[in-house]
């Protein structure tokens, strides 16, 4: 174990040497004052550290290298010149929020050095400080270290009782086992006070746990500590012969780490040792030579506890003259304790502390009202700003439906526009069709009978003459009923009826030997558009004529009825239709497409040699 500390200390020294930033390699230096290294060879890489300080435009780099010196000084337990190092370090960086984590460290080594000094009521103070400072910063090991700490104090103003309360509080801080690997003071602190009060068993446990921890970790100061623990508490459990190896095996770390703090504690056990050994003779040197050790270095809490172990061991050589004065030693001592840590004294400091948390969980309540009241003027905000935003939302969305209704409109207008413009053009080429096919037709028979006229020479004129008048009078008609349709709007089903029956009044004349029947039935006289009467009128002509030319009826019968349908049929009882009529003629294709246009239903039925039926169905308008 030793070769690895020695394998660390190459680490630390070689990143000093190396390459680095000012403040990695002071902060290399900061690590070599808490290592193994003698103090008498610390000397040099403090002024180095000093150096790179000094040449630093960082103020860190300067408080850092002081810190190292402070740490310096309490290995020698210079605890006047350390304290007056650390003190306006403290003081800085108290005012130093983004500085607080190296702030708490400055504290917690501040008690230690006031504990190194005896000062054990300010070092308790300054523990409960590091304990509600670590609490505030959620520093979990700070807090674990500090209740240690605390522990440690109260064990040696022998209160052990309120000692294992802050152990134990530090032992069930937190459930993470990390926090308390490398730690084995806490351990240590746990068997040495369980010891004091007489619990052999439980110090027994937990200082096996220390030193297992130390193994593990590599610290040969808690190991040295823990096994300097075993040994007193095998001699206090009535097992000295188990003392001697873990005794044997602290003097050689101690040798080491050359801290007197500690060398000074390890001789007092081993004077103790040595006195329930029967080897009082060697207790008692090795007594005297703590004492001038402890005197040397002013280490006056270890002081009291060599005269003990010196006592102790007069007693058990039996010169009770030796030992009545050596009481008297650890009485005045002990006094001189009193005095500084008086009874008194701690109460105040406690209640100081009770003030100072009591005064932090105020000033929690108050943090966490102005944060409620923060937190309700932020929602108040945000609902404002969030009504705001909903409102110039809903506006844009408005304007953007505007914006589509308009658009939509305009579509619409556009679409109508275009509606008519297809509407008139439909109805101009309907028109247009509609003259060809009547017009245009009876046009063509007139300039037929002109040229007849003109082919046959006057024998034939009457004859010529006649056709020509009546293809002029079919013109006229067909232009007459044209016209009627378009005058109009709308036209009613009786308009449509009084039209077809005028019609046939003047078909009547002109074939004597047909008998024509009109049936009118009109319940709803339901309105149609002008197309839609133009091709009823044109659909019932040309049933009409087919009937006329090519049925050799004898009567022709016309109905038209309107209720909940209006139905137009013209039917005949003549011969009926032949195969070329029932494929479809133009004729039947013409009456077809008229009725789908009008959005009627066109019906014939034409049962050979039995007549024909023309059948014009529409629901009810």
């Amino acid at each position: 174990m030793a070769q690895r500390e020695a394998d660390s200390l190459r680490t630390i020294l070689n990143r000093i040497k190396g390459a680095g930033t000012s403040t990695e390699r002071i902060a290399s230096v900061y690590a070599l004052a808490g290592s193994i290294m003698s103090t008498d060879s610390l000397p040099p890489y403090l002024r180095f550290a000093d150096s790179l300080a000094a040449a630093s435009k960082i103020q860190f780099d300067k408080d850092l290298s002081t810190y190292a010196r402070a740490y310096y000084h309490i290995r020698r337990n210079e605890t006047d010149s350390a304290l007056l190092l650390v003190e306006p370090l403290v003081r800085y960086y108290q005012k130093r929020p983004a500085q607080q984590e190296f702030y708490l460290g400055l504290l917690f080594f501040r008690s230690k050095v006031l504990d190194r000094a005896s000062r054990y009521t300010q070092a308790l103070q300054q523990l409960y400080e590091v304990d509600q400072k670590a609490a505030s910063m959620n520093d979990t090991l700070i807090q674990i270290q500090a209740k240690t700490g605390i522990g440690w104090v109260q064990m040696e103003l022998e209160q052990y009782g309120e000692a294992l309360k802050w152990l134990q509080q530090a032992l069930h801080f937190s459930g993470n086992h990390q926090f308390y690997k490398n730690y084995g003071a806490l351990y240590s602190n746990l068997a040495s006070a369980y010891n004091a009060v007489g619990r052999h068993d439980s110090a027994q446990y937990y200082i096996e746990v220390a030193i297992k921890d130390a193994r593990e970790s590599n610290n040969e100061l808690f190991l040295a500590t823990a096994l300097s623990m075993q040994a007193k508490i095998f001699t206090d459990a009535g097992k000295p012969a188990l003392a001697e190896a873990p005794l044997n095996e602290v003097v050689d770390i101690r040798r080491l780490l050359n801290d007197p703090f500690y060398t000074v504690y390890d001789m007092s056990n081993l004077a103790s040792y040595y006195a329930r050994n029967g080897q009082s003779r060697k207790g008692i040197d090795v007594c005297k030579e703590g004492i001038v050790l402890a005197k040397k270095s002013g280490l006056s809490s270890q002081l009291l506890m060599i005269y003990r172990a010196l006592a102790e061991n007069y007693k058990a050589a039996g010169e009770i003259a030796a030992y009545s004065q050596t009481l008297e030693s650890v009485i005045t001592l002990k006094d001189s304790f009193n005095n500084i840590n008086s009874a008194k004294l701690l109460a105040d400091m406690q209640a100081n502390t009770n003030a100072l948390k009591n005064a932090n969980t105020i000033t929690e309540q108050k943090l966490k009202l102005t944060v409620q009241n923060y937190w309700l003027l932020a929602t108040i905000v945000f609902s404002l700003m969030a009504a705001v935003i909903v409102w110039l939302l809903f506006r844009d969305y408005r304007r953007k439906e505007k914006l589509k209704m308009e658009a939509a409109l305009a579509e619409e207008k556009r679409i109508a526009a275009q509606s008519v413009i297809d509407a008139e053009e439909q109805e101009r080429r309907r028109i247009s069709a509609d003259l060809h096919d009547n017009i245009g037709a009876y046009a063509t028979a007139i300039c037929a009978d002109v040229e007849n006229i003109a082919l046959d020479g006057p024998e034939k004129t009457g004859i010529h003459l006649d056709s020509l008048q009546k293809h002029s009078k079919e013109i006229i008609n067909s232009l007459r009923d044209t016209i009627w349709v378009l005058n109009r709007n709308e036209v009613t089903v009786k308009g449509i009826s009084e039209r077809m029956k005028d019609y046939v009044f003047k078909l009547r004349p002109s074939y004597g030997k047909i008998h024509f029947h009109i049936e009118s039935d009109i319940r709803n006289d339901r309105k149609l558009n002008s197309a839609a009467a133009l091709n009823i009128f044109r659909v019932v002509q040309e049933a009409l004529h087919n009937a006329l030319k090519h049925s050799r009826a004898k009567n022709i019968y016309l109905r038209i009825t309107s209720d909940t349908a209006l139905e137009v049929e013209v039917r005949d009882d003549g011969q009926g239709m032949g195969e070329a009529d029932i494929s479809g003629g133009n004729g039947l294709r013409n009456m077809q497409a008229r009725a789908e246009e009008s959005g009627m239903k066109l019906t014939v039925t034409h049962p050979i040699e039995s007549g024909v039926s023309v059948l014009l169905t529409a629901d009810a308008g």
